[in-house]
Parts: structure tokens; C-alpha cells; sequence
């Protein structure tokens, strides 16, 4: 006897079956998506680092901490963000933000146009 393709319909039947018997809850755990958090809203997705929920992306809190540091630097000098030491902060700063920009061309673009802004001389970051 062929084995016959479950449809849609099939499922729902399913689901609903499994809701009468054990309860919505356990029904509705078994077949939830493992991209959906208990609340109903999409998780995000990261792999190695970089969302890639629709598209490739940096996270957002990565974003806006890139923003901010690029953003102080503009407006207190390298200087006074370079918190972790880095011997080379501009190529490290660069580096990032060519990153971001490989992910997302249109807010790595407003990440470069801060690194841009920033004025490197006499903070011994290099020219």
C-alpha cells in the first residue's frame, strides 16, 4: 500500500487532535518552530558571529557600540576610545567597518562615512 503525502490539512488535524488531548500548551511546544521565541517573535539567527536572519547583518548592538565608539572619536579624539589598547586603533577601527560594510552595504556605508569624519593626526594612530 502506497504511503500516502501529508498535507497541510493533515497537520492542522494533527495539532488539533494533539491539543484535545494534551493540552494546548504541549501541543502548541511540539510544533513550534525552533526560530520563534515563547512569545511569538522571530529569534535572530547568528552564525560565526553575523546575523543572517534575512540577509547577512551585523547584530544591532554590534552596529550601535561601532557607532557610538566612531561617533566619540569624532567628538573627544581616538584617543579617548581606544579602551582596549590596541596598538593600531585606525587599522583596527578600519577593519571593523570594512566588516560591517561587507554585510551591509548600506550601514556599513554610514559607519564609513563616520571613520571618515574622524581626524587621526597627532593621536600617534598613524595618517
Amino acid at each position: 500500500m502506497p504511503t500516502r503525502l501529508r498535507t497541510g490539512l493533515d497537520r492542522a488535524r494533527d495539532l488539533r487532535d494533539d491539543a484535545e488531548r494534551h493540552g494546548r500548551a504541549s501541543a502548541c511546544r511540539r510544533y513550534r518552530s525552533a526560530s520563534f521565541s515563547r512569545d511569538g517573535h522571530e529569534r535572530r539567527q547568528q552564525l560565526a558571529g553575523v546575523v543572517v536572519n534575512r540577509h547577512p547583518n551585523l547584530a544591532r548592538d554590534e552596529f550601535d557600540v561601532l557607532k557610538a565608539i566612531l561617533t566619540n572619536c569624532i567628538r573627544h579624539g581616538p584617543a579617548s576610545q581606544n579602551r582596549a589598547a590596541h596598538p593600531d586603533f585606525r587599522a583596527y577601527l578600519a577593519g571593523r567597518v570594512a566588516h560591517a560594510r561587507a554585510l551591509n552595504a548600506a550601514r556599513g556605508a554610514k559607519l564609513h562615512a563616520l571613520f571618515a569624519r574622524i581626524a587621526w593626526d597627532g593621536c600617534g594612530f598613524g595618517a
